[in-house]
């Protein structure tokens, strides 16, 4: 182990110089001045064993002590020796950490006489790359797609810039970039236990001198794992070779210019054979959102045609349940025509087609509406080429469109209600992205369709004939998926929340409750469902919601009536129609210039005594005279309603959507919430007298769908 990788290339230590450490004779250094981060020991013992040698290059004559420290207990050493020599040269000094459990490793080093100590860096050699050795390539920010530069590059220094024209990174003098980010990481963790990548390497499209050194950031710190000189009068490939590396957090490459260099790509690599072949079928369900899937299908058809290795093993079909399409407007995937059974039926009709073909290993569902780097598609084949485990499926994460650098989810799971997993996260720092690989998820978790790659041969159930939203998840947990998720595999989509409407909390509410009528690992009987109905219901009944409490009732109401009720409405024609005709109060409508003029509704009203009480046993103010309801219109964004707290003796409020520019208005109405109450206790009580036969119906019901004859029937029709 070369002690100079640990070293912080930006250390302000004095004694550091470039690639080169000076000590003046009777001077101690103490290692952690130039660190990193602290040595960690668990993590040293992982990479190199309890017993190692420790090397450098120097001349003169040197002092090397080592010891670990650790909170509460005593100071251990591990190690000490005296080097000298005349003339540069190396030396070593054992380190022996066996017994040691945890702490930190501590070096320092006594100059007996004046010495040096020189960065003795492999020489990153130019080397042609073989396309089937490249794990995957760095991705560039695009104007068209993202151009938030640190989700790929972080810069250090005034004179480091990414070009958008030119599609690379200028580097001067002293200044550097960090590819320890989203989009250009490795996730060692998840490389490491889910495939046969144990050895791993670089690449670099580089022209100019530098320092380049491979980070790997985990929990219990950073460090360099391995650092390299880059020399290249001309543009050229250089190769970095890294070998074993940790089976923890990630791994990223850190390069400090030593003179101008330009950045033009690079990339990861293993020499570690596939453990199976894969031939991939996209299948994209779309409803008259021609331009959007256009451009889509062109963007990921021409990538898909340049890419060296994956281009003649990746199909996209795009299943068109508006049927609005003509094959020209998308050459590059094999358009179905579908009867419009929501995105369930689309998603159904992509599957059976490449099942049908025979010559597919697995199949990728993505989302209409979804940006996705073209990178996440090839990093996801390239995992499954390596994949240890066959039942692995990749599941992307989703990315605000508003915001690019945060995400709304990696992953969720199930119960009552979706629990979305490390929502909010900003990826644009380094340290999170070590959370965001951490698997913490409460329970086993689904993958959602607007990025899901899957085996073919796994599936054993094809999906409940939801229309929209649920089917990813009974899909997920009816079928034996391993469900991988790791950085830099992702969407960008709209906000839930802007699309949160009566008709999609209509359709969310049935969807529940079928979950926890049929799946087995959220069994927890009639009232499970009930409080969780209920939960929906009063969150938007008790906040002026009228229109989309009255929605989830009635979907409770016709989830009562059994299968039937579905196989009747498959397209949901008559529901959307009905829905659409019968609530009107949140239909949105253009946002008011003046809006801002309105007072927001920043505090709860309070009154003088029990607020809380009060309001409980009020209905949220529903009973109390309007005499005590204040009069005035107030604001509400899109985002914090339904607020119960906010809207309490408030006569009306405007709700703002100022994303798509559109508004609505909440009025108190005592009558609406009241009748909506009533039909919600029938539901309830019907549902509970029932549950036992309801129940029986579904998981009947659902035995169907273990093979396709029922989506091939439906097709057909």
């Amino acid at each position: 182990m070369n002690i100079f990788q640990f070293v912080d290339s930006l250390s302000s230590e004095p004694c550091l110089m470039g690639d080169e450490l000076y000590i003046e004779e009777g001077k101690w250094l103490r290692w952690e001045h130039l660190q990193l981060s602290p040595l960690d020991v668990v993590s040293l013992e992982k990479v190199y064993g309890d017993r190692f040698s420790l090397s450098l290059n120097f001349v003169g004559k040197l002092l090397i002590k080592a010891g670990v420290s650790s909170e509460g207990k005593s100071f251990v050493w591990c190690g000490e020796k005296t080097l000298e020599a005349h003339s540069p040269g190396k030396g070593t000094c054992e380190i022996d950490l066996s017994g040691i459990q945890s702490g930190t490793l501590e070096i320092s080093l006594h100059a007996l006489e004046e010495s040096v100590v020189f960065d003795d860096s492999s020489i990153a050699v130019e080397k042609a790359i073989r396309p089937e050795h490249v794990l995957y390539d760095f991705l560039l920010p695009t104007y068209e797609l993202c151009c938030e530069e640190p989700l790929y590059y972080r810069f250090t220094g005034e004179r480091a810039y990414y070009s958008f024209e030119e599609k690379c990174v200028h580097l001067n003098k002293d200044s550097s970039v960090d590819l320890l980010t989203y989009f250009n990481a490795f996730s060692a963790v998840k490389w490491q236990k889910y495939t046969n990548v144990d050895h791993l390497a670089l690449y670099l499209d580089f022209m100019g001198e530098a320092r380049a050194e491979a980070i790997h950031i985990c929990e219990r710190g950073k460090s360099v794992l391995a650092a390299w000189k880059l020399k290249a009068d001309h543009r050229t490939t250089l190769e970095l070779p890294l070998g074993k590396y940790p089976d923890t957090g990630i791994i990223g490459l850190h390069i400090h210019a030593e003179q101008k260099c330009v950045l033009y790509g690079g990339g990861y690599l293993t020499d570690a054979p596939e453990t199976q072949p894969v031939r991939l079928g996209i299948g994209i369900t779309t409803y008259r959102r021609e331009e959007a899937v256009k451009a889509s299908v062109a963007r990921l058809g021409k990538a898909i045609a340049a890419h060296p290795l994956y281009h003649d093993v990746i199909d996209i079909t795009v299943v068109d349940n508006g049927q609005t399409l003509v094959p020209e407007d998308v050459p590059a995937a094999t358009l179905i025509p579908n009867r419009n059974l929501g995105g369930t039926g689309g998603f159904m009709r992509s599957l059976m087609h490449y099942r049908d073909k025979g010559t597919y290993t697995h199949c990728l569902f993505m989302d209409d509406d979804a940006s996705c780097e073209a990178g996440s598609l090839f990093r996801s084949m390239s995992f499954m080429r390596h994949a240890k485990d066959m039942s692995v499926a990749v599941s992307g994460a989703m990315l605000s469109e508003n915001v690019q650098f945060i995400q709304w989810e990696n992953g969720a799971w199930f119960d009552k209600c979706c629990h979305p997993m490390h929502c909010n996260y900003d990826l644009r720092d380094p340290n999170i992205l070590v959370l965001n690989e951490k698997e913490d998820a409460l329970q086993p978790t689904y993958g959602a369709w607007w990025f899901f790659m899957f085996p073919i041969n796994n599936v054993e159930m094809f999906s409940f004939p939801f229309f929209v939203r649920g089917d990813d998840i009974e899909f997920s947990y009816t079928n034996k998926f391993n469900i991988v998720r790791m950085n830099g595999i992702c969407v960008w989509q709209e906000d839930f929340k802007i699309k949160e409407s009566p008709m999609t909390l209509y359709l969310d509410v049935r969807s529940h409750i079928l979950h926890h009528l049929v799946l087995k690992h959220i069994d927890n009987g009639a009232w499970d469902i009930l409080k969780m109905v209920w939960a929906f219901f009063k969150r938007f009944n008790w906040s002026y919601q009228y229109d989309t409490a009255n929605a989830i009732v009635t979907s409770f109401a016709d989830m009562l009536e059994g299968p039937k009720y579905w196989l009747d409405n498959m397209d949901t024609s008559k529901i959307r129609a009905k829905i659409k005709k019968r609530y009107t109060q949140e239909a949105p409508r253009p946002l008011r210039r003046s809006y801002q003029d309105i007072p927001e509704a920043r505090e709860n009203i309070r009154l003088p005594f029990c607020t809380k009480f009060i309001r409980k046993i009020s209905l949220n103010g529903h009973l109390l005279p309007g005499c005590m309801v204040r009069k005035g219109m107030n604001r509400l964004s899109k985002y914090q309603v339904p607020f119960a707290n906010r809207v309490f003796l408030r006569d009306e409020v405007l709700v703002c959507n100022e994303i798509n520019k559109t508004e609505f208005i909440l009025k108190l109405n005592t009558q609406y919430a009241l009748k909506n109450l009533y039909y919600m206790i029938l539901a309830s009580t019907k549902f509970y007298l029932n549950y036992s036969k309801l129940k029986k119906h579904y998981q009947n019901f659902l035995k169907t769908l273990k093979n396709d004859k029922f989506w091939r029937e439906n097709f057909n029709q």
